[in-house]
């Protein structure tokens, strides 16, 4: 009787030896998992001493789970023996928290969050891209002609003038070819100030005429033509391209935040990205005054920010904020 409680007290030693150095692979078991392998480590019979040696061996092999390498692998279920089958039957199942956790993390998304089915209203009346109402092709690409586009509608929309006004000459100058650098740099001092006349941009079109001659200069003498290579010099950093854009004049503060707001989705380097007078907006109708938290909102997606930043842009533009309270 003595000699069965020692040889049991020796197994249960090599038991946690065992344990231990399936410990050392890094597999992490469950609290039901080790339960349930010490009360079989428990019931599993002595060895029978009449049995052949290798016989004993592979028994007690299967008891303490074997060498480290092969508990591994048994533990994940891989090599397809029967050890591994037993060890996906004894394996704890996901709970339902667990797995509903899951799918509403792989749903999350603005149809999903806190204002998920507010910011899907606010962008059905408002969430156009920018610049999709001027005819301009490629809204969702960084073409050289649409940042081009969006710069000049910054430029225009950061004066004092009317909303409706600033978005009628954006559109009267794209249609008129001035979004490519080449028009532009052909066009005249008259020929521009004309054309901002068309779009009712009357009080400051001699000025704009002018920034809009010195910004094709500029674009072609710095950028090589192209003003996507602002982002490569500024190494993605938002200071460091609101700095280079300060460099063109007629833009300023106000206008380099639209610029950003209208220009997160074809340069993701920006987002997310809402102005601080617009975030006001966002505060007063309920969204919070959190940047991150309508990021979130967005899905994380650089083209759905710019379609909830732009459409909070107009609510304010509009001063619809009541509306939307």
């Amino acid at each position: 009787m003595v000699t069965t409680r020692a040889k049991s007290k020796s197994q249960g030693q090599e038991q946690k030896v065992g344990a231990a150095a399936e410990g050392e692979t890094g597999n992490k078991r469950s609290r039901d998992d080790k339960e349930e392998e010490e009360e079989e480590e428990e019931e599993a019979p002595s060895t029978n001493p009449s049995e052949p040696k290798t016989t004993q061996r592979k028994k007690a092999q299967v008891v303490k789970g074997g060498d480290t390498t092969k508990g591994a692998r048994d533990y994940d279920g891989n090599d397809g023996n029967d050890g591994g089958k037993e060890h996906k039957k004894k394996s704890t199942p996901k709970s339902k928290t667990d797995q509903k956790a899951k799918e509403e993390k792989k749903g999350q998304g603005h149809a999903g969050s806190i204002h998920g089915k507010k910011v899907e209203n606010l962008l059905e009346h408002f969430g156009s891209l920018p610049l999709s109402d001027t005819g301009l092709e490629e809204l969702d690409s960084a073409t050289p002609e649409t940042i081009l586009a969006l710069l000049m509608n910054a430029i225009l929309s950061a004066t004092r003038v009317s909303h409706s006004i600033a978005a009628k000459t954006t559109a009267v100058v794209v249609k008129a070819g001035y979004h490519k650098l080449d028009v532009l740099k052909k066009s005249t001092w008259e020929e521009r100030t004309e054309l901002l006349t068309e779009g009712g941009y009357t009080h400051y079109r001699e000025r704009t005429a002018t920034f809009m001659g010195q910004l094709a200069e500029l674009v072609e003498e710095k950028y090589d033509g192209d003003l996507n290579r602002i982002p490569g010099l500024a190494s993605g950093d938002r200071r460091k391209i609101r700095a280079e854009l300060q460099k063109i004049k007629g833009i300023g503060d106000v206008g380099i935040d639209i610029f950003f707001t209208t220009a997160q989705h074809v340069w993701p380097c920006l987002a997310p990205w809402i102005d601080p007078r617009s975030l006001k907006t966002a505060e007063h109708i309920g969204f919070g005054g959190d940047v991150q938290a309508l990021w979130d909102e967005a899905g994380r997606k650089p083209e759905l920010m710019c379609r909830l930043a732009c459409a909070l842009m107009d609510v304010r533009r509009e001063k619809k904020e009541a509306e939307w309270a």
